[in-house]
């Protein structure tokens, strides 16, 4: 009996050694994203909404190098400078949000350094209750490099190392803008105490990253057949995702 609980031990090990490393899923800031929409209505020209109330999740696996986004987004929940544009978007004409309260967009899987350097966002939108595939763009965010060199690194280490701390210090990393590194970075350790000044800026929590993307849809295609003879039929579309640092 004695032998066979090394041997299961050793078993054990090689067995974790040989699984993926998991994915990591990191949430959307709901109090700093939101969604953004625009139509053209003639005589009035381009009219401009948002949509507070967005939720969401930016899925990484490390192993695949590969990324994915899924969020949803209360249809009520319109902001225009107009009251009654307002009304009317989030009624039957438009998002019939009464009938359909959630409009979702899952994203298909995407490579990771395509959140730093910009391209394709490809996937299925959801709206008044009908799904069609779309084809968002992602803009270049180079605050999610700091993310994306971890991620690769990680890779390379063993996969106990890999599912440990590394997640937390990526998701502050990616946290700083481009261009305000130098700004938000702790002052380097001297050999006396550290000032008071020195110990504030350092707990002062991480900007967020933000996560933009932009596209259109043909609106008939999503049932808004409503006055098309006055309202374009392409609606602009833009997502901004805030993705916080992990404490």
């Amino acid at each position: 009996m004695r032998s066979a609980l090394p041997a299961a031990l050793l078993a054990a090990v090689l067995a974790a050694r040989t699984l993926p490393l998991a994915a990591e899923t990191l949430p959307v800031d709901p109090a700093h994203s939101h969604a953004e929409f625009g139509v053209h209505v003639l005589w009035f020209g381009r009219i401009v909404g948002r949509l507070d109330k967005l939720q969401g999740t930016l899925d990484l696996d490390r192993r695949s190098g590969q990324a994915s986004v899924d969020v949803h987004v209360a249809a009520a929940a319109v902001r225009m400078d107009n009251s009654r544009y307002a009304d009317w978007a989030r009624g039957p004409d438009f998002f019939d949000a009464a009938r359909h309260p959630q409009i979702r967009f899952v994203s298909q899987p995407f490579p990771l350094d395509r959140l730093q350097q910009g391209g394709d966002l490809e996937g299925t939108l959801t709206l008044r209750g009908i799904s069609h595939p779309v084809r968002f763009e992602l803009l270049a965010q180079p605050c999610l490099a700091a993310m994306l060199d971890l991620a690769t690194a990680a890779t390379a280490r063993a996969p106990a190392a890999a599912n440990s701390a590394p997640v937390a210090v990526a998701a502050s990393a990616a946290s700083v803008p481009a261009g305000t590194a130098n700004a938000t970075a702790a002052p380097a350790q001297t050999t006396g105490p550290a000032s008071a000044a020195t110990a504030a800026a350092r707990s002062t929590p991480a900007p967020l990253c933000r996560a933009l993307a932009r596209g259109s849809i043909e609106r008939r295609r999503f049932g808004m057949t409503a006055q098309r003879f006055t309202i374009g039929d392409r609606v602009e579309l833009g997502l901004v995702l805030s993705i916080p640092p992990t404490p």
